[in-house]
């Protein structure tokens, strides 16, 4: 008994030493970086090749607008990454702006059933953008990293994990905005939009702070600060923020540089023009994401679209007046 007592003790002194070790170094990552560093993490950004490589186009289908769909995979990072691409009908050879949809979701959802996910009472496939812009806008959907491609009976796994669901998923976003231009010549470089909610909302705001191309972001129910995220969900968030710290495959600086990485919040001064929506009762993510982004994009002198609404939910919004907005803030992008 005396034996067992003093086993169980020293294990338990082990397991609190190594919590508050780990504890210790995740502290170290959420201290609030300073401009210097923010500058260098974009800078690196920045320095990614997301150049179109192995371009594959897999299957087409042709949706009930009679707009075409096409499935496309292409090498980014060493992975094999799949997406969706939607071009309108009888366009010819004109030139047409892009809107790329960043989906949502925590690191955990496998699947993306495109058909499905869009099927929102204010999101209806493949009626995305509503009857007067869905033959104006190229949309581009990327299935992120780790995640399967589903339309119909017809499945697409994309390479990697699908736990890098911010970082890695801004970067597959970027790199099929590029395969959408180098494949599509009715692709416009100069006209283009990001829209996401949830996760899809903070990756709308990523891409934007890194691609100067993107004219315009939309996003909804958006995480915005990664520290406050993960303050608020920590035992959710631990390992998927910290596990490749924690496990020992990255160094503290290299898991800091990422985490920063992360969060729009960093990143006000390289944002296009960008429009918010959230929920004042989101039981997900707190409306108070949006108030501070609102708030500090404003401190910075910039200006911003921002609307908060009344239904208690997070997602698409049932609001008459939600795709109005959408619709009348990428109007300029068609003219």
């Amino acid at each position: 008994m005396v034996i067992l007592y003093a086993f169980s003790f020293s294990a338990c002194i082990a397991q609190t030493s190594k919590s508050s070790g780990e504890e210790g170094l995740i502290r170290k990552i959420l201290i609030d970086p300073c401009p210097q560093e923010i500058k260098e993490v974009l800078n690196d950004l920045r320095k990614q090749d997301l150049s179109p490589e192995r371009v594959v186009i897999h299957d087409s289908t042709l949706l009930s607008n009679s707009n075409k769909l096409y499935i496309l995979s292409h090498k980014i990072e060493r992975l094999t990454h799949y997406g969706a691409v939607i071009i309108p009908a009888n366009t010819g050879d004109k030139k047409l702006p892009i809107i790329v949809f960043a989906t949502g979701g925590d690191g955990m959802h496998k699947e993306f059933d495109i058909s499905q996910d869009f099927n929102h009472p204010a999101v209806q496939f493949p009626g995305f953008l509503g009857d007067k812009f869905d033959h104006k806008f190229i949309v581009v959907i990327p299935c992120f990293r780790g995640q399967q491609l589903i339309l119909g009976d017809k499945k697409y796994q994309s390479d990697g994990n699908v736990s890098d669901a911010f970082g890695g998923a801004t970067t597959d976003a970027l790199a099929l905005l590029n395969v959408t231009l180098k494949t599509f010549k009715q692709a416009d470089e100069s006209r283009i939009a990001m829209y996401g909610g949830s996760r899809g909302g903070t990756v709308a705001l990523l891409a934007s702070s890194r691609d100067k191309r993107i004219k315009r972001t939309i996003a909804v129910a958006a995480p915005t600060d990664m520290k406050a995220l993960y303050q608020l969900y920590p035992d959710q968030f631990k390992l998927l923020f910290f596990n490749d710290l924690l496990s020992g495959k990255i160094s503290e600086h290299e898991a800091r540089k990422k985490f920063i990485s992360i969060s729009p919040i960093y990143f006000l001064d390289e944002l296009p023009l960008v429009q918010l929506h959230h929920d004042k009762n989101d039981p997900f993510v707190p409306a108070d994401f949006a108030k501070k982004m609102t708030d500090s994009i404003t401190a910075h002198g910039k200006s911003i679209d921002s609307y908060l609404y009344d239904e208690g939910i997070h997602g698409f919004w049932a609001d008459k007046n939600y795709w109005n907005r959408v619709q009348e803030f990428i109007r300029p992008l068609t003219e």
